[in-house]
């Protein structure tokens, strides 16, 4: 029997739902929430929709970074493979290359078998509240009566309207496959947008642990500086969805502004911490990439250290910094970050694999490059 997942949704307000022959249309999923490309899109849902109460992702402390119409509404409970299907097309466009849409297909559902069959259950390890440290991520252990949510907290989940030819090819060809750690575990795939020249190590951004096959390690595959223009902006456009093609250079390399008192403002605003005006930021910690996972605010009434790498970013932006891996330069009131790489960066490099596609590497060396020790396993049916 196909093992089936349940999918918490996340709507604007309260569902709108329209009744269709063979699906649900939803016309209010909320998608990027929080992030540069937040936006509301009608998604079709198929399988069985189960009103959910009204539940939004409060950090640790208490308090909920989320605004309250932004919240899970539903759950979705549908067949896994059929959950992939649009995982893979919610994540990356269809017309990338085929070697990477399988890549993403193996790691998706490994992923997900995960979390279906608690493997990779959260602990608290390394969370600390006090009124002059927040040290907090976001993970599943907030997930109630569901496996995993829509939004990027979890995978992109966007309903069956992202399905494509491609994105079935790529799913039935890697029917089953699954990758195992080498002591037999299902790896926790976690993947990013772009690494930024080096993968980081899970414990910068989640529990004080590391996990076998997350390694850290050079990656050429992300930076697309050798590839002529037209060729770069081809593979981006071939890659990336049209909301992801807003970020300027796909996150690679950037550079940010922020005022100290927006800084002072997000600090009370997103963690309830008031510590006078904002005098400097220090880095007290990077892991192996350069993304800091402990930073201090040093303010005129105390200090403030935060952490982790999520968290930091949150801080830093209107919506969310691209990563945590940047350096400080004080210009006064504004503080200029030069940063490198769009997210995490813990796992697979979403650009840097497809490039490796492009450039005629098999799904499989993708998969042992970005998960090194990492074995593929064939589930039965």
């Amino acid at each position: 029997m196909e093992a089936t997942i349940k999918v918490g949704i996340k709507t604007k307000g309260d569902p709108v739902l329209i009744k269709q022959e063979d699906h649900t249309l939803l016309k209010n999923m909320l998608i990027g929430d929080n992030f540069h490309w937040e936006r509301v899109i009608e998604a079709k849902l198929l399988g069985i929709l189960t009103p959910y109460r009204s539940y939004n992702f409060p950090d640790h402390s208490g308090f909920c970074e989320s605004e309250a119409d932004k919240r899970i509404t539903l759950i979705n409970t549908l067949p896994l493979e059929t959950y992939l299907e649009c995982v893979v097309g919610s994540e990356m466009n269809p017309t990338a290359p085929a070697e990477f849409l399988k890549a993403h297909a193996v790691i998706s559902r490994s992923w997900a078998l995960g979390k279906i069959l608690g493997y990779h259950n959260s602990d608290d390890s390394g969370r600390k509240l006090t009124s002059d440290t927040i040290i907090d991520w976001e993970d599943t252990s907030g997930h109630r009566e569901f496996h995993v949510c829509s939004d990027d907290h979890c995978q992109r989940y966007q309903g069956f309207q992202t399905i494509n030819p491609n994105n079935l090819k790529a799913i039935r060809e890697t029917a089953g496959e699954i990758l195992k750690t080498p002591d037999g575990r299902i790896v926790d795939t976690r993947f990013s947008k772009c690494c930024g020249g080096r993968t980081e190590v899970f414990s910068t951004c989640w529990q004080s642990r590391e996990e076998s096959c997350l390694e850290s390690f050079p990656d050429p595959w992300c930076d697309l500086s050798s590839l002529s223009p037209a060729v770069r902006r081809s593979l981006v456009s071939t890659i990336l969805k049209d909301y992801d093609r807003t970020t300027e250079g796909f996150g690679y390399r950037w550079e940010s502004e922020v005022s100290k008192s927006e800084i002072k403002k997000n600090l009370w605003d997103y963690f309830r911490r008031d510590i006078g005006e904002i005098v400097k930021l220090e880095a007290l910690h990077r892991g192996p990439s350069g993304r800091i996972d402990l930073i201090r605010i040093h303010g005129s009434k105390g200090n403030i250290d935060l952490g982790k790498e999520l968290k930091i970013r949150r801080l830093l932006s209107s919506s969310h910094l691209y990563s945590s891996a940047f350096e400080i330069e004080d210009k006064g009131e504004i503080i200029r970050l030069q940063g490198k790489g769009w997210g995490h960066g813990v796992g697979l490099c979403q650009i840097g694999a497809a490039n490796m596609a492009l450039q005629g590497h098999g799904y499989k060396e993708i998969l042992s490059f970005y998960y090194p020790g990492s074995r593929i396993f064939l589930i039965l049916p």
